[in-house]
């Protein structure tokens, strides 16, 4: 496989750990096994956005209608990791051919981000639902834990990339 492709493979994949780190936030709700393979253990490597809302002291109500918003988006929500998912494998299909067809690998991947945006927006309403259910207080509290959620992602990240780097290093 040629650099040029790796790095294209490589951005798709990058696209692909910050929007699971985006859907994050609704995967430990569901409980649901489906989409196991995204992380680890039954809430994926997202178990910690649950640690994350036992800090903003919910209460019964709270908790109970927050998970009805996340319940609201479930089947989206799956539809589109599903579609990502196809996505991510088409690319890596197109890239690992014997003939390397550029323009295929760029129409693959500009297909390939376009769930990616449908997963913002959902992220961004159930955001923007869950807010509401919120006192102030606990938004705040909430903002300042998803920016060191968002600082711990960019770490993991930066790590992986430099893994990418060392390996491509390694094999010159």
């Amino acid at each position: 496989m040629r650099t040029g492709t790796v790095l294209v493979v490589g951005a798709v994949v990058a696209a692909l750990a910050g929007t699971a780190a985006l859907a994050g936030s609704v995967v430990w709700a569901h409980g649901q096994e489906r989409h196991r393979a995204w992380g680890h253990g039954p809430f994926g490597m997202w178990h910690h956005a649950h640690d994350s809302l036992k800090q903003l002291d919910l209460t019964d109500d709270q908790q109970t209608r927050i998970k009805g918003v996340l319940r609201s988006h479930s089947d989206e929500f799956h539809e589109i990791l599903d579609r990502l998912k196809t996505e991510h494998e088409a690319v890596r299909e197109i890239s690992d051919q014997e003939t390397i067809d550029e323009g295929a690998i760029r129409d693959r991947v500009r297909q390939a981000v376009e769930p990616l945006g449908d997963l913002a927006v959902l992220h961004a309403r159930a955001h923007q639902e869950i807010a509401t259910i919120l006192t102030p207080e606990q938004r705040q509290k909430a903002e300042a834990l998803r920016r060191e959620m968002r600082s711990h992602m960019q770490e993991m990240r930066k790590s992986m990339h430099q893994l990418g780097a060392d390996w491509l290093e390694s094999r010159h």
